[in-house]
């Protein structure tokens, strides 16, 4: 009886550490996932201000060129109708697929 409650304790013993090292796993697969969130939050934000500082520059330098500022804002709008149709066109390979496989290799990566 005695061996039956000593392995009785190791098993109990052995599932609350199974849990514990659940419990941690998650934790790290989490906090890999919200770091890498706020990562590309950060960058895209400063990667909008980039490109709206040169979507600026190239209206104001083609409307000059062109010898009308609406004619180089329009051009630099068309430019990005052309570019949004192209990423909504592509955007499986592009934006879905490599999210997808970013999260199942966090969440899924053995150790």
């Amino acid at each position: 009886m005695e061996s039956s409650g000593e392995a009785y304790g190791y098993v109990k013993a052995y599932v609350e550490q199974q849990i514990e090292y659940t419990k941690l796993d998650i934790a790290e697969r989490l906090s890999t996932s919200v770091s890498s969130a706020i990562t590309a939050i950060v960058v895209l934000q400063l990667v909008f201000f980039a490109i709206g500082f040169l979507s600026l520059a190239l209206g104001i330098y083609l409307g000059e060129r062109r010898g009308s500022y609406v004619e180089g804002f329009l051009l630099v709008g068309g430019l990005y109708t052309l570019f949004t149709v192209a990423v909504i066109l592509l955007r499986r390979p592009l934006i879905t697929n490599p999210v997808v496989s970013r999260i199942i290799k966090i969440f899924f990566e053995v150790k």
